[in-house]
């Protein structure tokens, strides 16, 4: 039993084809699943197998040269330097002119904070606190798979450190050690909000199963396994949506697959036979650059096309329309340049520094001036001077002048014991309460608090948008938010005015129907049981494109106007699904706000309009701007005295 689980006969492995076919999957899963191939609903979990296969062949490498007394830390890390890095640095230099020319500065600075980031091995920390991985913007950002990368370089940083004890101290328990690990992780992050998707306590359960797989078949081989492994994966690329994609059981079935082709016996493998075909030996060779360049060449594909389409299309007809047609149309183009530029990337970068025919002291000299040239952007707000004579469209796309600042900060995710508070000695006081959408109202609400005579409470967070329902702001738990003190704050408070205002599309789609309507049902009722006044604001239009982004782009006159039909958006199914769910809660305590009056109706007849005469009302595509705030603030108002 001993012998089972020792590791004093591993000694390195040079080549093995069905971890290179398994390469191959992996990465493929990955791209189907970022072109939404619907056959493989489940291809995310490509990254799953990434991580095992990692696990597995770094701690080969590692227990191979302890084994030999070959082992050097410093030497380790050089070799990952030259496996990683320069692969990363020609991504983002490949990047950087389609990022100038394409994206504004919004949208630039977001490219070079996950720039330095991804540098620095970090940006799973970075994009978890962005949209999440499977929304709709999560398309439009070129680095965000790097997440990965960042959990396998932390990995790889903290890993052959514990190695290097564990094999001196605890050599005789190495695999009881590394399973109690693995144990552990597997255990939090069954219990875990979003965050375990990007954070590697979460993850490394999954890379410790290559570790522990490693030990294993050090001593015994099974024949046919493989099989088994093959239908496993297979079946969780096809049966695991996105409704999976936080859930534990998707990845225990994939990585279970994984441990079931690494153990089978490598001359009976029907892997190790499919994977000596040519172009799954190109692929899985390759998969490293694939992986890398898959996004951003989508996410740039996605946003040409956004960017011409706001150029070409009639906005009154069918926003989507021609950005439809062309993706259909080019996206073959675009998935043969995908492999091109991977073998090429593969060619000359990856196979020059991992061969040695290249130094890595020029990777030093690069990284510095990445570093320099992303930072000089991020302080000039994403290279804003490129507009400089849109200089009030810029404005606008970033709404610093609709913030709400007490003492120096930002009113925005206070917690609790710190909110923000301004007092006029009133008898009344408003709370505005809700996320983003609630928080463009802050500062409308908090100047008109002396001519109404209302005190005013700004608490506004993407975490705490319901009462009583924390599994929906696990992902804020980052933040160190105590949920129970601001359920408890909110519940104390009697007989007085909520502004309640969420971005009710995006809960829609994140919570589902059935537990969307509960939380805003709960939440408002919890509210009015205490004789709390609460003025709902119901969905204001969304707009296809950020409003100044179309004018910023196009460089059009600030004084044209943006529409789409009134009819487009009452025959939103989603929009009607969430007028029936605030229609439905009743009570006399409840006052209805309806943007779609003001900004459908009350200007242009039959129209929703975004921007009019010289006025953007959005800040994007569905964020109040000020002018917009400014609209529905004032009907709130005619409401305080009701």
């Amino acid at each position: 039993m001993r012998k089972l689980f020792s590791i004093d006969h591993i000694q390195r492995i040079s080549f093995r084809n069905d971890i290179n076919g398994l390469r191959a999957i992996a990465v493929i899963g990955v791209i189907l699943y970022h072109l939404d191939f619907k056959y493989f609903k489940g291809g995310y979990l490509g990254v799953d197998i990434f991580f095992v296969i990692s696990g597995y062949l770094i701690s080969n490498i590692i227990f191979s040269d302890l084994n030999n007394e070959k082992f050097s830390l410093l030497g380790f890390y050089k070799r990952r330097i030259r496996r990683i890095l320069p692969a990363v640095l020609s991504i983002i230099i490949a990047t950087f002119p389609f990022a100038y020319y394409l994206l504004t500065p919004k949208p630039m600075l977001e490219y070079l904070k996950s720039s330095v980031y991804t540098l620095l091995f970090t940006s799973n920390y970075y994009f978890s606190s962005l949209d999440f991985y499977n929304s709709e913007p999560s398309n439009y950002m070129p680095f965000l798979h790097t997440w990965s990368l960042g959990i396998e370089e932390q990995f790889y940083i903290i890993f052959p450190i514990v190695c290097f004890f564990i094999y001196k101290y605890l050599r005789r328990h190495i695999f009881l050690v590394f399973l109690s690990i693995s144990t552990v992780s597997l255990i939090i992050n069954i219990g875990a909000g979003p965050l375990k998707f990007y954070l590697i306590q979460y993850r490394v359960w999954q890379l410790l199963a290559g570790v522990l797989a490693c030990i294993f078949i050090n001593s015994i081989n099974i024949k046919y396994t493989d099989i088994f492994g093959l239908i496993i994966i297979f079946y969780s690329f096809f049966s695991f949506g996105d409704n999976y994609i936080l859930e534990i059981e998707p990845r225990i079935f994939v990585t279970f697959g994984v441990l079931l082709i690494l153990i089978s016996s490598k001359k009976q493998s029907l892997l190790e036979k499919i994977s000596t075909n040519a172009i799954i030996q190109n692929i899985g060779k390759t998969s490293f650059s694939l992986y890398l360049i898959h996004q951003p060449l989508f996410a740039f594909f996605r946003i040409f096309l956004e960017r011409n389409n706001l150029y070409l299309q009639n906005v009154e007809i069918n926003p989507n329309f021609l950005y439809d047609e062309f993706y259909k149309k080019y996206l073959p183009f675009v998935v043969v340049s995908l492999f091109v530029l991977s073998n090429l990337n593969y060619i000359y970068v990856e196979k020059k520094f991992l061969d040695k025919t290249q130094t890595i002291k020029i990777l030093f000299p690069v990284f510095l001036l990445l570093l320099i040239i992303t930072s000089i952007g991020i302080q000039d707000d994403g290279f804003k001077f490129r507009y400089l004579d849109s200089p009030e469209l810029i404005e606008y796309q970033t709404n610093r002048s609709n913030q709400l600042f007490l003492d120096g900060e930002i009113c925005w995710e206070r917690n609790i014991d710190n909110i923000c508070k301004f007092d006029t000695s009133s008898n009344r006081t408003i709370y505005n309460f809700g996320d983003s959408f609630a928080n463009t109202l802050s500062l409308f609400l908090n100047s008109n608090q002396t001519s109404y005579g209302y005190n005013f409470e700004n608490i506004t967070s993407s975490c705490f948008k319901y009462l009583n329902r924390k599994e929906a702001t696990k992902s804020c738990n980052l933040l160190d938010i105590d949920f129970d003190a601001y359920d408890a704050y909110l519940m104390s408070i009697e007989n007085g005015d909520f502004v309640y205002f969420v971005d009710s599309i995006y809960e829609l789609n994140k919570l589902g129907a059935d537990s969307f309507k509960t939380n805003v049902r709960d939440t408002i009722i919890s509210l009015t049981e205490r004789n709390n006044r609460v003025f709902l604001i119901y969905p204001p239009p969304r707009f296809e494109y950020s409003i100044p982004e179309y004018f910023i782009v196009n460089n059009i006159d600030i004084n044209s106007r943006v529409t789409f039909p009134y009819s487009t958006y009452k025959n939103d199914a989603k929009v009607s699904l969430i007028f029936s769910i605030y229609d439905s809660i009743k009570s006399p305590l409840v006052e209805r706000i309806y943007p779609d009056r003001l900004f459908c109706q009350n200007i242009i007849i039959d129209n929703c309009v975004g921007a009019y005469d010289g006025t953007l009302f959005y800040y994007d595509n569905s964020h109040l701007s000020k002018d917009g705030a400014l609209i529905v603030g004032n009907e709130i108002l005619k409401l305080i005295d009701k």
